[in-house]
């Protein structure tokens, strides 16, 4: 399924109802028996209510190994769904045909008010905040303003109220789209938008909670305040909206938006702004930035936990070995939470080293639920979580963690790749081919994704493809994970001379760069050298590398997991139980 657009769990049309989590549908209160595919078929044409659905798309979609009488499978599908729908394809209520192209569904369709059901938890979108200084530097204090509004709504009340993360939100960023149109988009009830205007010493900040169904604005205000009083600006407005739409709201100690000084607010959001883009340079001027703020703040505990995630992404780029990036972040994430255990990021942040270095998973899963419990709208602590399930195999669990993270920040693409993880971890090759195909029609050059679904055709043993993916990640990115993986392809497909000349590079590795011995280890695997592959992959957990935590689960290590060094790794992991 498309996994970008979401939908109403329950959905109505004509006489008809369905409801898209337990599968039913139902005719007037009566449940009618449909087969699987003319269900996923309605499932989205509904998706795609009004828009043309390629016959390609649903071949890609529900028959993707399939190249040959797809053609009879799809018509004999669409004419068991019309059949059930008292439908015809020469009179059309419901799904209408597009001679040579495909189909459309054109009867109204109906989602239910959340509002009409107040135990229902509502949905708030917090979109990017305008900057009105005049002056393109202060960008990133404006969405700063953004992103501490989104966490710190999201910690309202977890139960009545979900906060859209900031990778969706700030996707909307100077586009002129209307407020019904970005609500349908990310399916959520409410937005709120506003401006910021800085002048000197000053702040000026306007906010205004708009009900997406009728547009009507539910609470508006303006703040002129000096800038050193702007945390107890957002809790002003966080308060605010959660009196407008109704939400009861837990006491918080007054002592907690105290005064904060503005030069050191400044420079955490410099480094929450470099965080964001996710470059190895922005990396690094983001942990200078929140230093900064630390040397005039030392009780910034957001400071602290965004140094622990910087960290770890210097590490998992390469520009750090884990032995390096690991305690920093170890000891930046304990230190936050000793300041303030009441914030759900230091916990992810805590949570996330214990599971890819530190490799305690009690302690990861321990921290992961107490960050969840503080804030589930934090779309990245589903994500790691759903990751770390992936990794112990519970992959029903993992499946649970990534729709929710989908629902928080459908537009990520990070997030949207990594549904496919249970599927390939759970050795359905298929569906996580699918599932990444589709992704990558809409962004082709995400090269995450072509690595991923790389690995999904070598495992599928559609080597060709998986060449062709892992050569077009490397072109795009020069990601070295890509590299490796490719010489791993290279031997399994006889082109020994190529993936002895990567393996020679990546062993001297004149770059300085940190390359995990674990990578180096599939392609002796490739090769056919066990040994040499069980060499590097203890290096590999001498090292801590974070690629020894997919031991368990990664079929690459199908063909040597009888052999009684394997499970020795296993237990040098804590992963033997």
């Amino acid at each position: 399924m498309n996994e970008i657009r979401r939908l109403s769990p329950t959905l109505k049309f004509g006489t008809f109802e369905v409801n898209l989590e337990s599968r039913e549908l139902r005719k007037r209160g009566l449940r009618i028996r449909l087969e699987e595919k003319p269900f996923q078929i309605l499932e989205l044409l509904l998706e795609e209510a009004g828009r043309v659905v390629t016959r390609r798309t649903l071949r890609d979609k529900l028959w993707p190994e399939t190249h040959v009488g797809y053609e009879h499978n799809l018509n004999t599908a669409v004419n068991k769904l019309r059949g059930l729908l008292g439908d015809s394809a020469g009179s059309p209520r419901f799904v209408e045909t597009i001679p040579r192209r495909g189909y459309r569904f054109i009867a109204p369709v109906e989602q239910p008010a959340r509002a009409a059901q107040p135990s229902a938890k509502k949905m708030l979108a917090v979109l990017p905040f305008e900057n009105l200084s005049g002056d393109p530097e202060q960008e990133f204090f404006a969405d700063g303003l953004t992103e501490e509004m989104i966490s710190q709504l999201g910690m309202l009340n977890t139960k009545r109220l979900g906060v859209i993360a900031r990778t969706s939100a700030i996707s909307y960023k100077g586009k002129k789209k209307p407020i019904s149109e970005i609500a349908r988009e990310l399916k959520v009830d409410c937005v709120l938008e506003g401006s910021i205007r800085r002048a000197g010493k000053r702040i000026r900040i306007t906010a205004q909670l708009i009900e997406a169904w009728n547009q009507t604005h539910l609470w508006s205000a303006s703040y002129d305040r000096d800038s050193r009083d702007v945390l107890g600006v957002q809790n002003e407005v966080a308060q605010q909206v959660g009196k407008a739409l109704a939400i009861e709201l837990l006491p918080e100690p007054a002592s907690k938006y105290s005064a904060f000084d503005p030069i050191a607010h400044e420079a955490y959001l410099h480094g929450r702004f470099f965080c964001g883009q996710r470059t190895e340079e922005a990396l690094k001027k983001a942990i200078v930035s929140f230093e900064a703020a630390l040397s005039i703040e030392p009780c910034c505990a957001r400071s602290l936990s965004g140094i622990a995630d910087c960290y770890g992404l210097l590490c998992w780029f390469g520009a750090l070995t884990p032995l390096e990036a690991g305690p920093k972040a170890a000891a930046a994430a304990t230190r936050a939470i000793e300041i303030d255990d009441s914030l759900s990021e230091p916990h992810a942040s805590l949570a996330l080293v214990k599971y890819w270095y530190q490799w305690d998973w009690e302690g990861a899963e321990r921290e992961f639920l107490r960050s969840l419990e503080l804030n589930p709208s934090y779309a990245m602590a589903q994500l790691w979580y759903a990751s770390y399930l992936n990794t112990m195999g519970r992959l029903d669990e993992a499946q649970a963690a990534q729709r929710m993270a989908r629902e928080l920040d459908p537009l990520s693409l990070l997030i949207n790749m990594s549904a496919a993880d249970p599927f390939f971890y759970g050795r359905q090759y298929e569906r996580a081919i699918a599932h990444l195909r589709l992704l990558l029609e809409q962004a082709p050059a995400f090269f995450p994704a072509l690595f991923n679904i790389g690995r999904a055709y070598a495992q599928k043993g559609m080597y060709g493809n998986a060449i062709l993916a892992f050569e077009k990640a490397v072109e795009l990115s020069g990601n070295r994970e890509g590299l490796l993986a490719l010489a791993h392809i290279y031997a399994l497909t006889g082109r020994t001379v190529e993936a002895r000349k990567i393996l020679r590079e990546m062993k001297t590795n004149t770059s300085g760069r940190y390359v995990a011995s674990p990578m180096i280890a599939r392609i002796h695997l490739g090769l056919g050298e066990v040994d040499q592959a069980f060499e590097w992959l203890s290096k590999g957990v001498e090292e801590r590398s974070f690629w020894t935590i997919f031991l368990k689960m990664d079929p690459v290590y199908d063909p040597i997991r009888s052999d009684p060094r394997f499970k020795d790794l296993l237990k040098r992991v804590r992963m033997d139980s």
